[in-house]
């Protein structure tokens, strides 16, 4: 996302909501411990799987998930 990119309060509120249930999931699955913080690479990963429109869930497996 570039700065020029005006965001509506729906996208944002949408995106928030996404996010923790990203992060509840790579929780649940113990890919990330209570104190993880994303670094850039992963944040640019996120907002990627969000605009494709990946589920959460979905999200977590193509971040953490085994890769072939």
């Amino acid at each position: 996302m570039d700065d020029s990119t005006d965001l509506t309060i729906e996208y944002i509120r949408a995106l928030e909501i996404w996010v923790c249930v990203w992060y509840e999931e790579a929780l649940d699955a113990k890919f990330v411990s209570a104190f993880y913080r994303p670094d850039v690479e992963i944040v640019d990963r996120l907002r990627g799987y969000f605009r494709a429109g990946l589920s959460p869930e979905d999200a977590v497996q193509a971040c953490f998930g085994s890769r072939h």
